[in-house]
Parts: C-alpha cells; sequence; structure tokens
C-alpha cells in the first residue's frame, strides 16, 4: 500500500484487515511500515501498509523505505492509494510505480470529500489511460471496500509505460495532463473549511486560538481527571493497608510493587485525556493549521514544516516522534530534530508536573503544567536555532499540507488515546514492575532504614552537585531512577517518601519548580538514547544529546530555583 501522506492508507488497512492500527488526521502519522492479514474468499491476503511518501527519489528516509521495499520484497500486488480530490498531485508518484512494471490497483479514496469540492473523477476513463485497475472507496465508511477485494483476487494489472524516464518535469506535466481528460470541477459554494482556514490561519486571530486551545487541553487534563486520579489513588492506599506487613514479602509486595507501580498508574487519567483532547485536534484537522500558524516562527529558528510533525508527536513518546524525522529531506535539519526532541515534553513526564503541581501549586495546577510544556517547547526551538547557527548551518524550507477537516469519529479518537496509554501501561506492566523491586531493594538493604540503605547512599553520594538548588538525597536518587523512564521519578518518590505528596515537606514551592524544569531537560530517557543512536547512526551525536541536556538542565534548574525563591 503506497500513496502520499494522508490519503487515507491507515483507514483502508482497518477496513481490509478489520485491524485497528491508529488512523490519524495529520500527515506523517505512520512512521514504520504496518502489516496486516485478512481473508478475502478464504485467501489470506498479508497488506502492508508503507510509510506516506511524494515521490520514489529516496531525498528522505521513508521514501527510501518505501522504495527499497517496493524493490526488494517483490510484492505480488501494489495498491496506489490516492486522494481523489488531489489527484494531480498524487499521479507524480502513480506514475513513477508505473514504471516498476509490477501488478497494480489504483485506489480512489476520499470520494465524498472530493465530490465535496466539487471535484468529480472520470474513473474508466483514467483506468483505460493508466491500463490498471481503478477503485472508488470511502475507507472510513467501508464503501468500495467489496468491490477493491475483488479487484485483489484478481491480481490487478501490470499499466502502462509513459516514456518520461526520470524527468522531474515531465513527469509533472504529464499528471497535469492526465488530470485534465479526468476531473471535472464543479463551482462549489465557499464550504465551512474555507471559512476556517481563514479564522486559524490568521496571523494573530489563528495565534490566540492556538493557544487558547493549548490552554483548554491543560484544564481538560488535569480538572477532568481528577476525580479519577483520586479514586485510583485511594483504592491503591486501601490495597497497601490490606496487605502491609512485618515480612519482607509483604513488605516487596506493598512498599515496592504496588506503591511503586501505583504511584504512576494512579496518573494514567491524566495522561488518557491529553490523549483524547490532542486526538480530537488531530483528527479534526486542526493541527495541521496550528502548525502553519507556527510556520514564520519555525522558520526563524532554522527548521521546515516536516521537522514540526516530530516535534508535534513528542508531545506523547520521543521515541516514535525521533523514528518520524524519517520524513525529513534535509539530513542536517533531521539530524537537530532529533537532537531537540527530548526537550519536548512527552506523556511519561506528566505524572512529575501534576505531582508536583498539586503538592505545591494548588489552583495553579494547568498553569504550572502548561508553563512546562511551553518551556520545553521554546528550548527546543532555541537549541535547534543555536545548532543551525553554528554546527549544522544551511537555509530550511517549509512544506505542510492541510488535511480536509473531519469530525473526529469516536472510535478512532478512541484508538488513537488507546494505542498511546497502552504504551504507557505496558511500561507499568514491565519497566516500571521491574524497576519497582530494584529500588524496593535498594531502599531496604543493607538496613532498612532508608537513609542508610543503598538508594540512599547513591543518592548522598550526588546530592553535593545540586547543593546550589537545595535538593536532598532523595530528590538524587529519583532523578538516577528515571534515566530508565521519566515515569520511575515518581515511583522512587513514592517508595522512598512512602507517598510521593509528602514531597511538599523536603523542600520550597521554588525548588519544586526547579526539579520539575530538571526533569523536563535533563538526559532523555534509556528507550530515547537508544532511538537516538539507531536514527543517528553515531554514537557521537547520542552523547551529545545526553551532556548537551545536563548541561541545559542543570542551569536552567539554578535558575529557575534562584529567581523563583524571590518571587514565589
Amino acid at each position: 500500500m503506497v500513496g502520499n501522506p494522508n490519503v487515507g492508507k491507515t483507514a483502508l488497512l482497518n477496513a481490509l484487515t478489520g485491524g485497528d492500527f491508529v488512523v490519524g488526521n495529520f500527515p506523517g502519522t505512520t512512521v514504520e511500515k504496518k502489516i496486516g492479514k485478512g481473508k478475502i474468499n478464504g485467501k489470506t491476503i498479508e497488506f502492508v501498509d508503507l510509510p506516506g511518501i511524494y515521490s520514489l527519489q529516496a531525498t528522505s528516509l521513508d521514501e527510501k523505505i518505501a522504495r527499497d521495499y517496493i524493490v526488494n520484497e517483490n510484492p505480488d500486488l501494489i495498491l496506489n492509494v490516492i486522494d481523489a480530490s488531489n489527484l494531480e498531485r498524487n499521479l507524480y508518484l502513480t506514475l513513477q510505480l508505473l514504471d516498476f512494471q509490477k501488478p497494480m490497483i489504483l485506489v480512489l479514496n476520499l470520494i465524498d470529500e472530493a465530490k465535496s469540492k466539487g471535484v468529480i473523477v472520470n474513473s474508466k476513463k483514467l483506468e483505460e489511460i493508466l491500463g490498471i485497475p481503478v477503485v472508488e472507496t470511502i475507507a472510513v465508511e467501508n464503501v468500495g471496500i467489496e468491490e477493491l477485494k475483488r479487484k485483489i483476487l484478481e491480481g490487478g494489472k501490470v499499466g502502462a509505460v509513459f516514456e518520461v524516464n526520470a524527468d522531474i518535469e515531465k513527469r509533472i506535466k504529464l499528471s497535469e495532463e492526465i488530470a485534465k481528460k479526468v476531473v471535472e470541477k464543479k463551482k462549489v459554494a465557499k464550504n465551512v473549511g474555507d471559512m476556517l482556514d481563514e479564522v486559524f490561519t490568521d496571523k494573530y486571530v489563528g495565534a490566540l486560538i492556538f493557544f487558547s486551545f493549548m490552554w483548554m487541553v491543560f484544564r481538560f487534563t488535569y480538572d477532568v481527571a481528577s476525580p479519577f486520579v483520586n479514586l485510583i489513588d485511594v483504592g491503591i492506599s486501601r490495597i497497601v493497608d490490606v496487605i502491609s506487613g512485618e515480612s519482607l514479602v509483604s513488605s516487596l509486595i506493598a512498599d515496592g510493587i504496588i506503591t511503586g507501580v501505583g504511584s504512576v498508574l494512579i496518573f494514567v487519567p491524566n495522561i488518557a485525556f491529553l490523549f483524547i483532547a490532542l486526538s480530537v485536534l488531530e483528527l479534526s484537522g486542526y493541527m495541521a493549521r496550528a502548525v502553519f500558524v507556527m510556520d514564520k516562527t519555525m522558520e526563524r529558528f532554522g527548521l521546515n514544516g516536516r521537522a514540526v510533525v516530530p516535534l508535534i508527536m513528542g508531545f506523547g513518546c520521543n521515541v516514535p516522534a525521533i523514528m518520524a524525522t524519517r520524513a525529513i529531506e534535509d539530513r542536517k535539519i533531521r539530524l537537530v530534530t532529533i537532537l531537540v526532541d527530548p526537550f519536548i515534553s512527552c506523556s511519561a513526564r506528566l505524572p512529575i508536573y501534576v505531582l508536583f503541581a498539586g503538592a505545591f501549586f494548588a489552583g495553579m495546577e494547568s498553569i504550572v503544567i502548561m508553563f512546562m510544556y511551553l518551556l520545553g517547547v521554546l528550548l527546543a526551538l532555541f537549541s535547534a536555532l543555536a545548532l543551525r547557527k553554528f554546527v549544522f548551518k544551511g537555509e530550511a524550507e517549509f512544506i505542510m499540507e492541510f488535511p480536509s477537516y473531519r469530525i473526529p469519529k469516536l472510535k478512532d479518537v478512541w484508538m488513537l488515546t488507546w494505542n498511546r496509554t497502552k504504551h504507557f501501561l505496558q511500561k507499568a506492566g514491565t519497566v516500571i514492575f521491574v524497576m519497582s523491586i530494584v529500588i524496593w531493594y535498594l531502599t531496604r538493604f543493607p538496613v532498612s532504614e532508608i537513609q542508610y540503605s543503598y538508594a540512599g547512599t547513591l543518592g548522598k553520594l550526588i546530592q553535593p552537585i545540586f547543593i546550589p538548588m537545595g535538593w536532598g538525597w532523595e530528590l538524587s536518587v529519583a532523578l538516577i531512577m528515571g534515566f530508565v523512564a521519566k515515569e520511575v521519578v515518581v515511583e522512587t518518590l513514592g517508595i522512598v517518601l512512602g507517598n510521593p505528596m509528602n514531597i511538599a515537606n523536603l523542600i520550597s514551592p521554588a525548588q519544586a519548580l526547579g526539579f520539575m524544569v530538571f526533569t523536563l531537560l535533563y538526559m532523555p530517557c534509556l528507550a530515547t538514547l537508544a532511538a537516538i543512536r539507531a536514527e543517528t547512526e553515531s554514537w557521537k551525536w547520542t552523547v551529545f544529546a545526553v551532556v548537551y541536556g545536563l548541561i541545559i538542565a542543570y542551569v536552567m534548574a539554578l535558575i529557575v530555583t534562584v529567581v523563583g525563591g524571590l518571587i514565589l
């Protein structure tokens, strides 16, 4: 399955396989190939959804992945999925695919959106010109899927060969000529989408709306989730009370595993509600407009439109966000984006923000959390500017595609939210579970008094580094453990302090804010470091990411603590 970004390939994959792959309405949602199996008349078919690409020139990593897969894996059939309302642009890739002389089917998806824009495609005529079957579909509504299945069983056809060689201009001209022959455009009244674009993309009004939406997202994340957080907190406390005992086994289960994992699980509602809000904005098509509004700002920091997608994905998890940089053609911009992406607040940091905001800034939680997210974005941008000025010099161009506005479907919001939250829960069941046992052991041995345990000794060993911030050994050991996964910071405090909320008895609000800033910026977690190493193929840049993050984190945390102490 090959096509431009945001043409509905993944929705089509779900329709053909009955799968539940994540569907987005934002260019670059698919960053790796997805494989699904479906049965058609008893025959098992394997479908491979490749990342969205505009061409097979292999100027970006995702284009190389797609081209290499077609050449090396030799698929039985190519499904070229295109947006019916943007036929001319989509046909450029189609002409390249025809050169492979492999069986093909052209899938004219989003027919409903094309008609709403006054675009009518003569699919029979297009079929004659290209020499391959053409099927009209609306993947999200399963329209045309049965006909497509029949065509798949027939095996498609090897299409016509157009003598344009590798000449880009000739291909573009041929795409235009074919589109003129098969597309009829009717005049339609200005639709709601056009009117919304005028508002959302306005330099000033659009920016105001963007920040208003972000404010509402953080209010929603904290306020709506609070009752659920409290409910889980009470439940975990009762379980701990029942299981607690004098034996090592009961201590391991109650004080180690349940307290440790529970310290993180109580924030699942915050994370889930954050993803619900972001999913609605993404699926509605608004997020691409928000990117456009920020275009000039991004340009000033030496980044282009394709860099925005990984940065926004970083709000979920930095690992897939770093993988999403494969779509960036310019190697310098790709490296810069990889190096600054860890400054974007991922979902794993949210429990830290919620804990400290609730303990020290009651009534101002949403403002504090929003400040942390904005600070991360600003430091990512200024870091990008510095790297582009002094290390990776060059120009940055902006390319951003506007998807159509869509009313988010409850199923899609649920699937997008669940898939992102599931990643967090999986870590709770694996990494955090194991770390709970490790931290419990370190806090219980060689003596049960925590400050003389292995954890206490380790914390005291590095605590002098943080004397200027006024943090004790408890926070020091939490930071060390947080290198494995950022959620473990809260987990460690839960085990060390008995209840993470007891942190309010150890430090001041200014010191708390400084600690939040440090956890935002210091070295990426283990999984993110592995992703940086894999994507840069360089230990030099991996070490740079660690050292640079630690320096920025220390300096910023010190500034915030000192200035905060004068204000708070």
